[in-house]
């Protein structure tokens, strides 16, 4: 079965077959082809280009090959998506690109569905650790992430891994490092990062499918609102939305979500998102919150289990009763993230990447989503 793709970098839904491909023109050469018949005006690139400030030298993108110039016997297809052009003996193409932005799709991409995910926050809410540490539990759980990410150039970036790495050798003064710039190897989020795509494998003959989720700065939701509409249209279409709050300043998450509901709420609202109200680093709760009497750990979901929802909403009115109401501004952002998508439609949660040590533990990270998942019915659950 096929199915559309979403281009995880200009956000275009097309069919799965109607992507062109990457050539060289040392091989088309070799091959006997005329490279005049592909040299047609890329207004598509263009477009793209000038939405993102890339600068442009001429309208003509020469290392195009539209599949609609060849004839169907040069096609080579894999149960049924097109994979790679043949030139001649001995020359094929097989990088398939986006027919509008022309960057690299992703390994799999109209073989399987795709889902956006928004990962959102304040600044130095720790999204980039998170990001780390959720695909790391996936990971060990066997749910069965595969590193297939692209950067913002279409090339393939292994920055979350690297940052897996980093954390699992990392002492904690490394650690204390890596929010001042220390660790040159590690890919803070000073700039937009991403699409991170992964293969999501639920199990109990659910279809697997690519995960996209994406970093950005989170002072731009109050320093520059027009950059995250422009580089993050997917924060309105996603059917996830994982907004971090972080415990050590709490007030910022009244900013993402004032921006959030500003300029995306009306059609998170329309497409039905489930969103995840996410209290990182819990290891800091019992200092954030003043006068907690009850410290809610993160769940756990083990290893093949289904997500239980009974248990999750459980958890859910704990945090709001032990936390939420007794924290203001944590109170203010979550009624109105609620009244504003439906309360059925948003849940608390807690997790952390470091236990009291200061050593690199994930708790909870893979909940949330997973809890979205089970909500679509694509992921096994109870209760």
């Amino acid at each position: 079965m096929l199915y559309d793709i979403i281009c995880p970098l200009c956000m275009k839904r097309y069919p799965a077959n109607n992507v062109v491909f990457r050539h060289s023109d040392a091989g088309l050469r070799a091959a006997g082809r005329d490279l005049k018949e592909y040299r047609v005006p890329d207004v598509y690139r263009q477009a793209y280009n000038a939405n993102h400030a890339i600068p442009v030298s001429n309208a003509v993108d020469l290392k195009v090959v539209d599949p609609a110039y060849f004839p169907e016997e040069d096609k080579a297809y894999t149960d049924g998506l097109l994979t790679a052009l043949r030139c001649g003996e001995g020359y094929s193409m097989s990088e398939r690109i986006c027919p509008f932005c022309h960057n690299k799709l992703y390994a799999g991409a109209g073989s399987m569905p795709m889902q956006q995910m928004a990962i959102i926050g304040g600044s130095n809410s720790g999204k980039t650790t998170f990001e780390a540490a959720m695909i790391y539990q996936l990971t060990n759980s066997g749910i069965g992430c595969i590193n297939n990410t692209l950067n913002d150039k279409g090339g393939i970036d292994a920055s979350v891994e690297n940052n897996i790495n980093i954390l699992l050798r990392g002492s904690q003064q490394r650690l204390e490092k890596l929010q001042q710039g220390g660790v040159p190897e590690w890919s803070a989020t000073e700039n937009y990062h991403g699409p991170y795509i992964f293969q999501i494998s639920p199990g109990q003959g659910s279809v697997p499918f690519a995960l996209a989720f994406y970093d950005l700065p989170g002072e731009q939701f109050k320093n520059n609102i027009t950059m995250v509409q422009r580089r993050a249209p997917y924060i309105a279409t996603a059917k996830t939305c994982l907004c971090l709050v972080d415990l050590n300043d709490i007030s910022t998450v009244t900013d993402v979500i004032a921006a959030l509901s500003s300029h995306f709420g009306q059609e998170m609202k329309a497409n039905g998102v489930n969103l995840a109200l996410v209290l990182y680093k819990a290891d800091l709760l019992s200092q954030a919150v003043d006068g907690i009497t009850k410290v809610v750990t993160p769940m756990r979901i083990g290893t093949g289990m289904p997500v239980d929802m009974n248990q999750i909403e459980f958890a859910s009115k704990q945090l709001e009763r032990f936390v939420v109401k007794k924290e203001g501004r944590l109170m203010g952002a979550y009624n109105a993230i609620c009244s504003l998508l439906g309360a059925e439609n948003v849940r608390l949660f807690i997790a952390q990447s470091f236990d009291e040590n200061g050593n690199f533990d994930p708790r909870g990270c893979e909940v949330p989503l997973l809890w979205s998942l089970a909500r679509q019915g694509i992921y096994p659950h109870c209760g």
